[in-house]
């Protein structure tokens, strides 16, 4: 699980073309990099990815993605200096249940943050590859998460229902 946070309260994202490169970018170095991306959640002025490696090259994807993010950004808004604020984190993801409540926590972050009622409603995350009755071609591979729960047939039900779940936890309860 990778977080990367803006500078200050700086936006890392202003306009619906920032978001678009984003994905976009992101798309090229899972690519270039044999990245394996499960969920994404691009907010205001953070970001999650769920994301596995099949090189040691973890430090060189996300040097790539986030330094050609920041020039095109700094560039196209005639800014200067450090958009993200220090090193990206990452939380490694040791067993099943960690990695499915990852995602939870990711594809629940707008909720949490008061930009959308419902996480199937925010537009910059994979929430609805996971819950969509149709299954959508792209970068991000729901299935390895949603392989966690039972029932092939109703996987993506599941999901959904975990998340209304989540919806309504306390998030200092998160633990419970």
């Amino acid at each position: 699980h990778i977080t990367q946070r803006a500078a200050g309260k700086e936006p890392l994202f202003v306009e619906d073309s920032d978001y678009l490169f984003m994905l976009w970018l992101m798309k090229e170095i899972s690519a270039s990099h044999s990245l394996k991306i499960y969920a994404f959640c691009l907010m205001p002025n953070h970001t999650h990815f769920l994301m596995s490696t099949t090189e040691q090259n973890l430090y060189d994807a996300m040097r790539d993605l986030f330094s050609r993010y920041a020039m095109k950004f700094n560039k196209k808004y005639e800014r200067r200096g450090h958009l993200f604020g220090g090193p990206y984190r990452q939380a490694i993801c040791l067993d099943d249940s960690y990695l499915l409540a990852a995602s939870l926590y990711i594809h629940l972050n707008p909720v949490r943050a008061d930009l959308a009622a419902d996480p199937l409603s925010y537009r910059w995350s994979s929430c609805r590859l996971y819950c969509s009755r149709r299954d959508r071609e792209s970068f991000v591979d729901p299935n390895f998460v949603l392989g966690i729960l039972p029932d092939d047939a109703g996987r993506k039900k599941r999901y959904k229902v975990l998340m209304e779940k989540g919806m309504e936890l306390i998030p200092g309860h998160v633990l419970e």
